[in-house]
């Protein structure tokens, strides 16, 4: 029996937790991008909704 037969040992433990990690930062970062978006979008928004009301009250 030899080594690699005895389970996925330490190397095996640091792999898993790198793909954890690395994994929850792809998922952070398009969290973020998300956000981003949204808030970008909400923004445009408010302007359009502020050029009109000037508009309609400056006519």
């Amino acid at each position: 029996m030899s080594d690699r037969d005895s389970g996925p040992g330490f190397f095996g433990v640091i792999e898993a937790l790198l793909a954890i990690v690395g994994a929850l930062t792809v998922m952070g970062v398009l969290a973020v991008a998300a956000s981003v978006l949204a808030w970008e979008m909400e923004l445009r928004r408010s302007e359009q909704d502020t050029a009109l009301d000037e508009a309609s009250t400056s006519s």
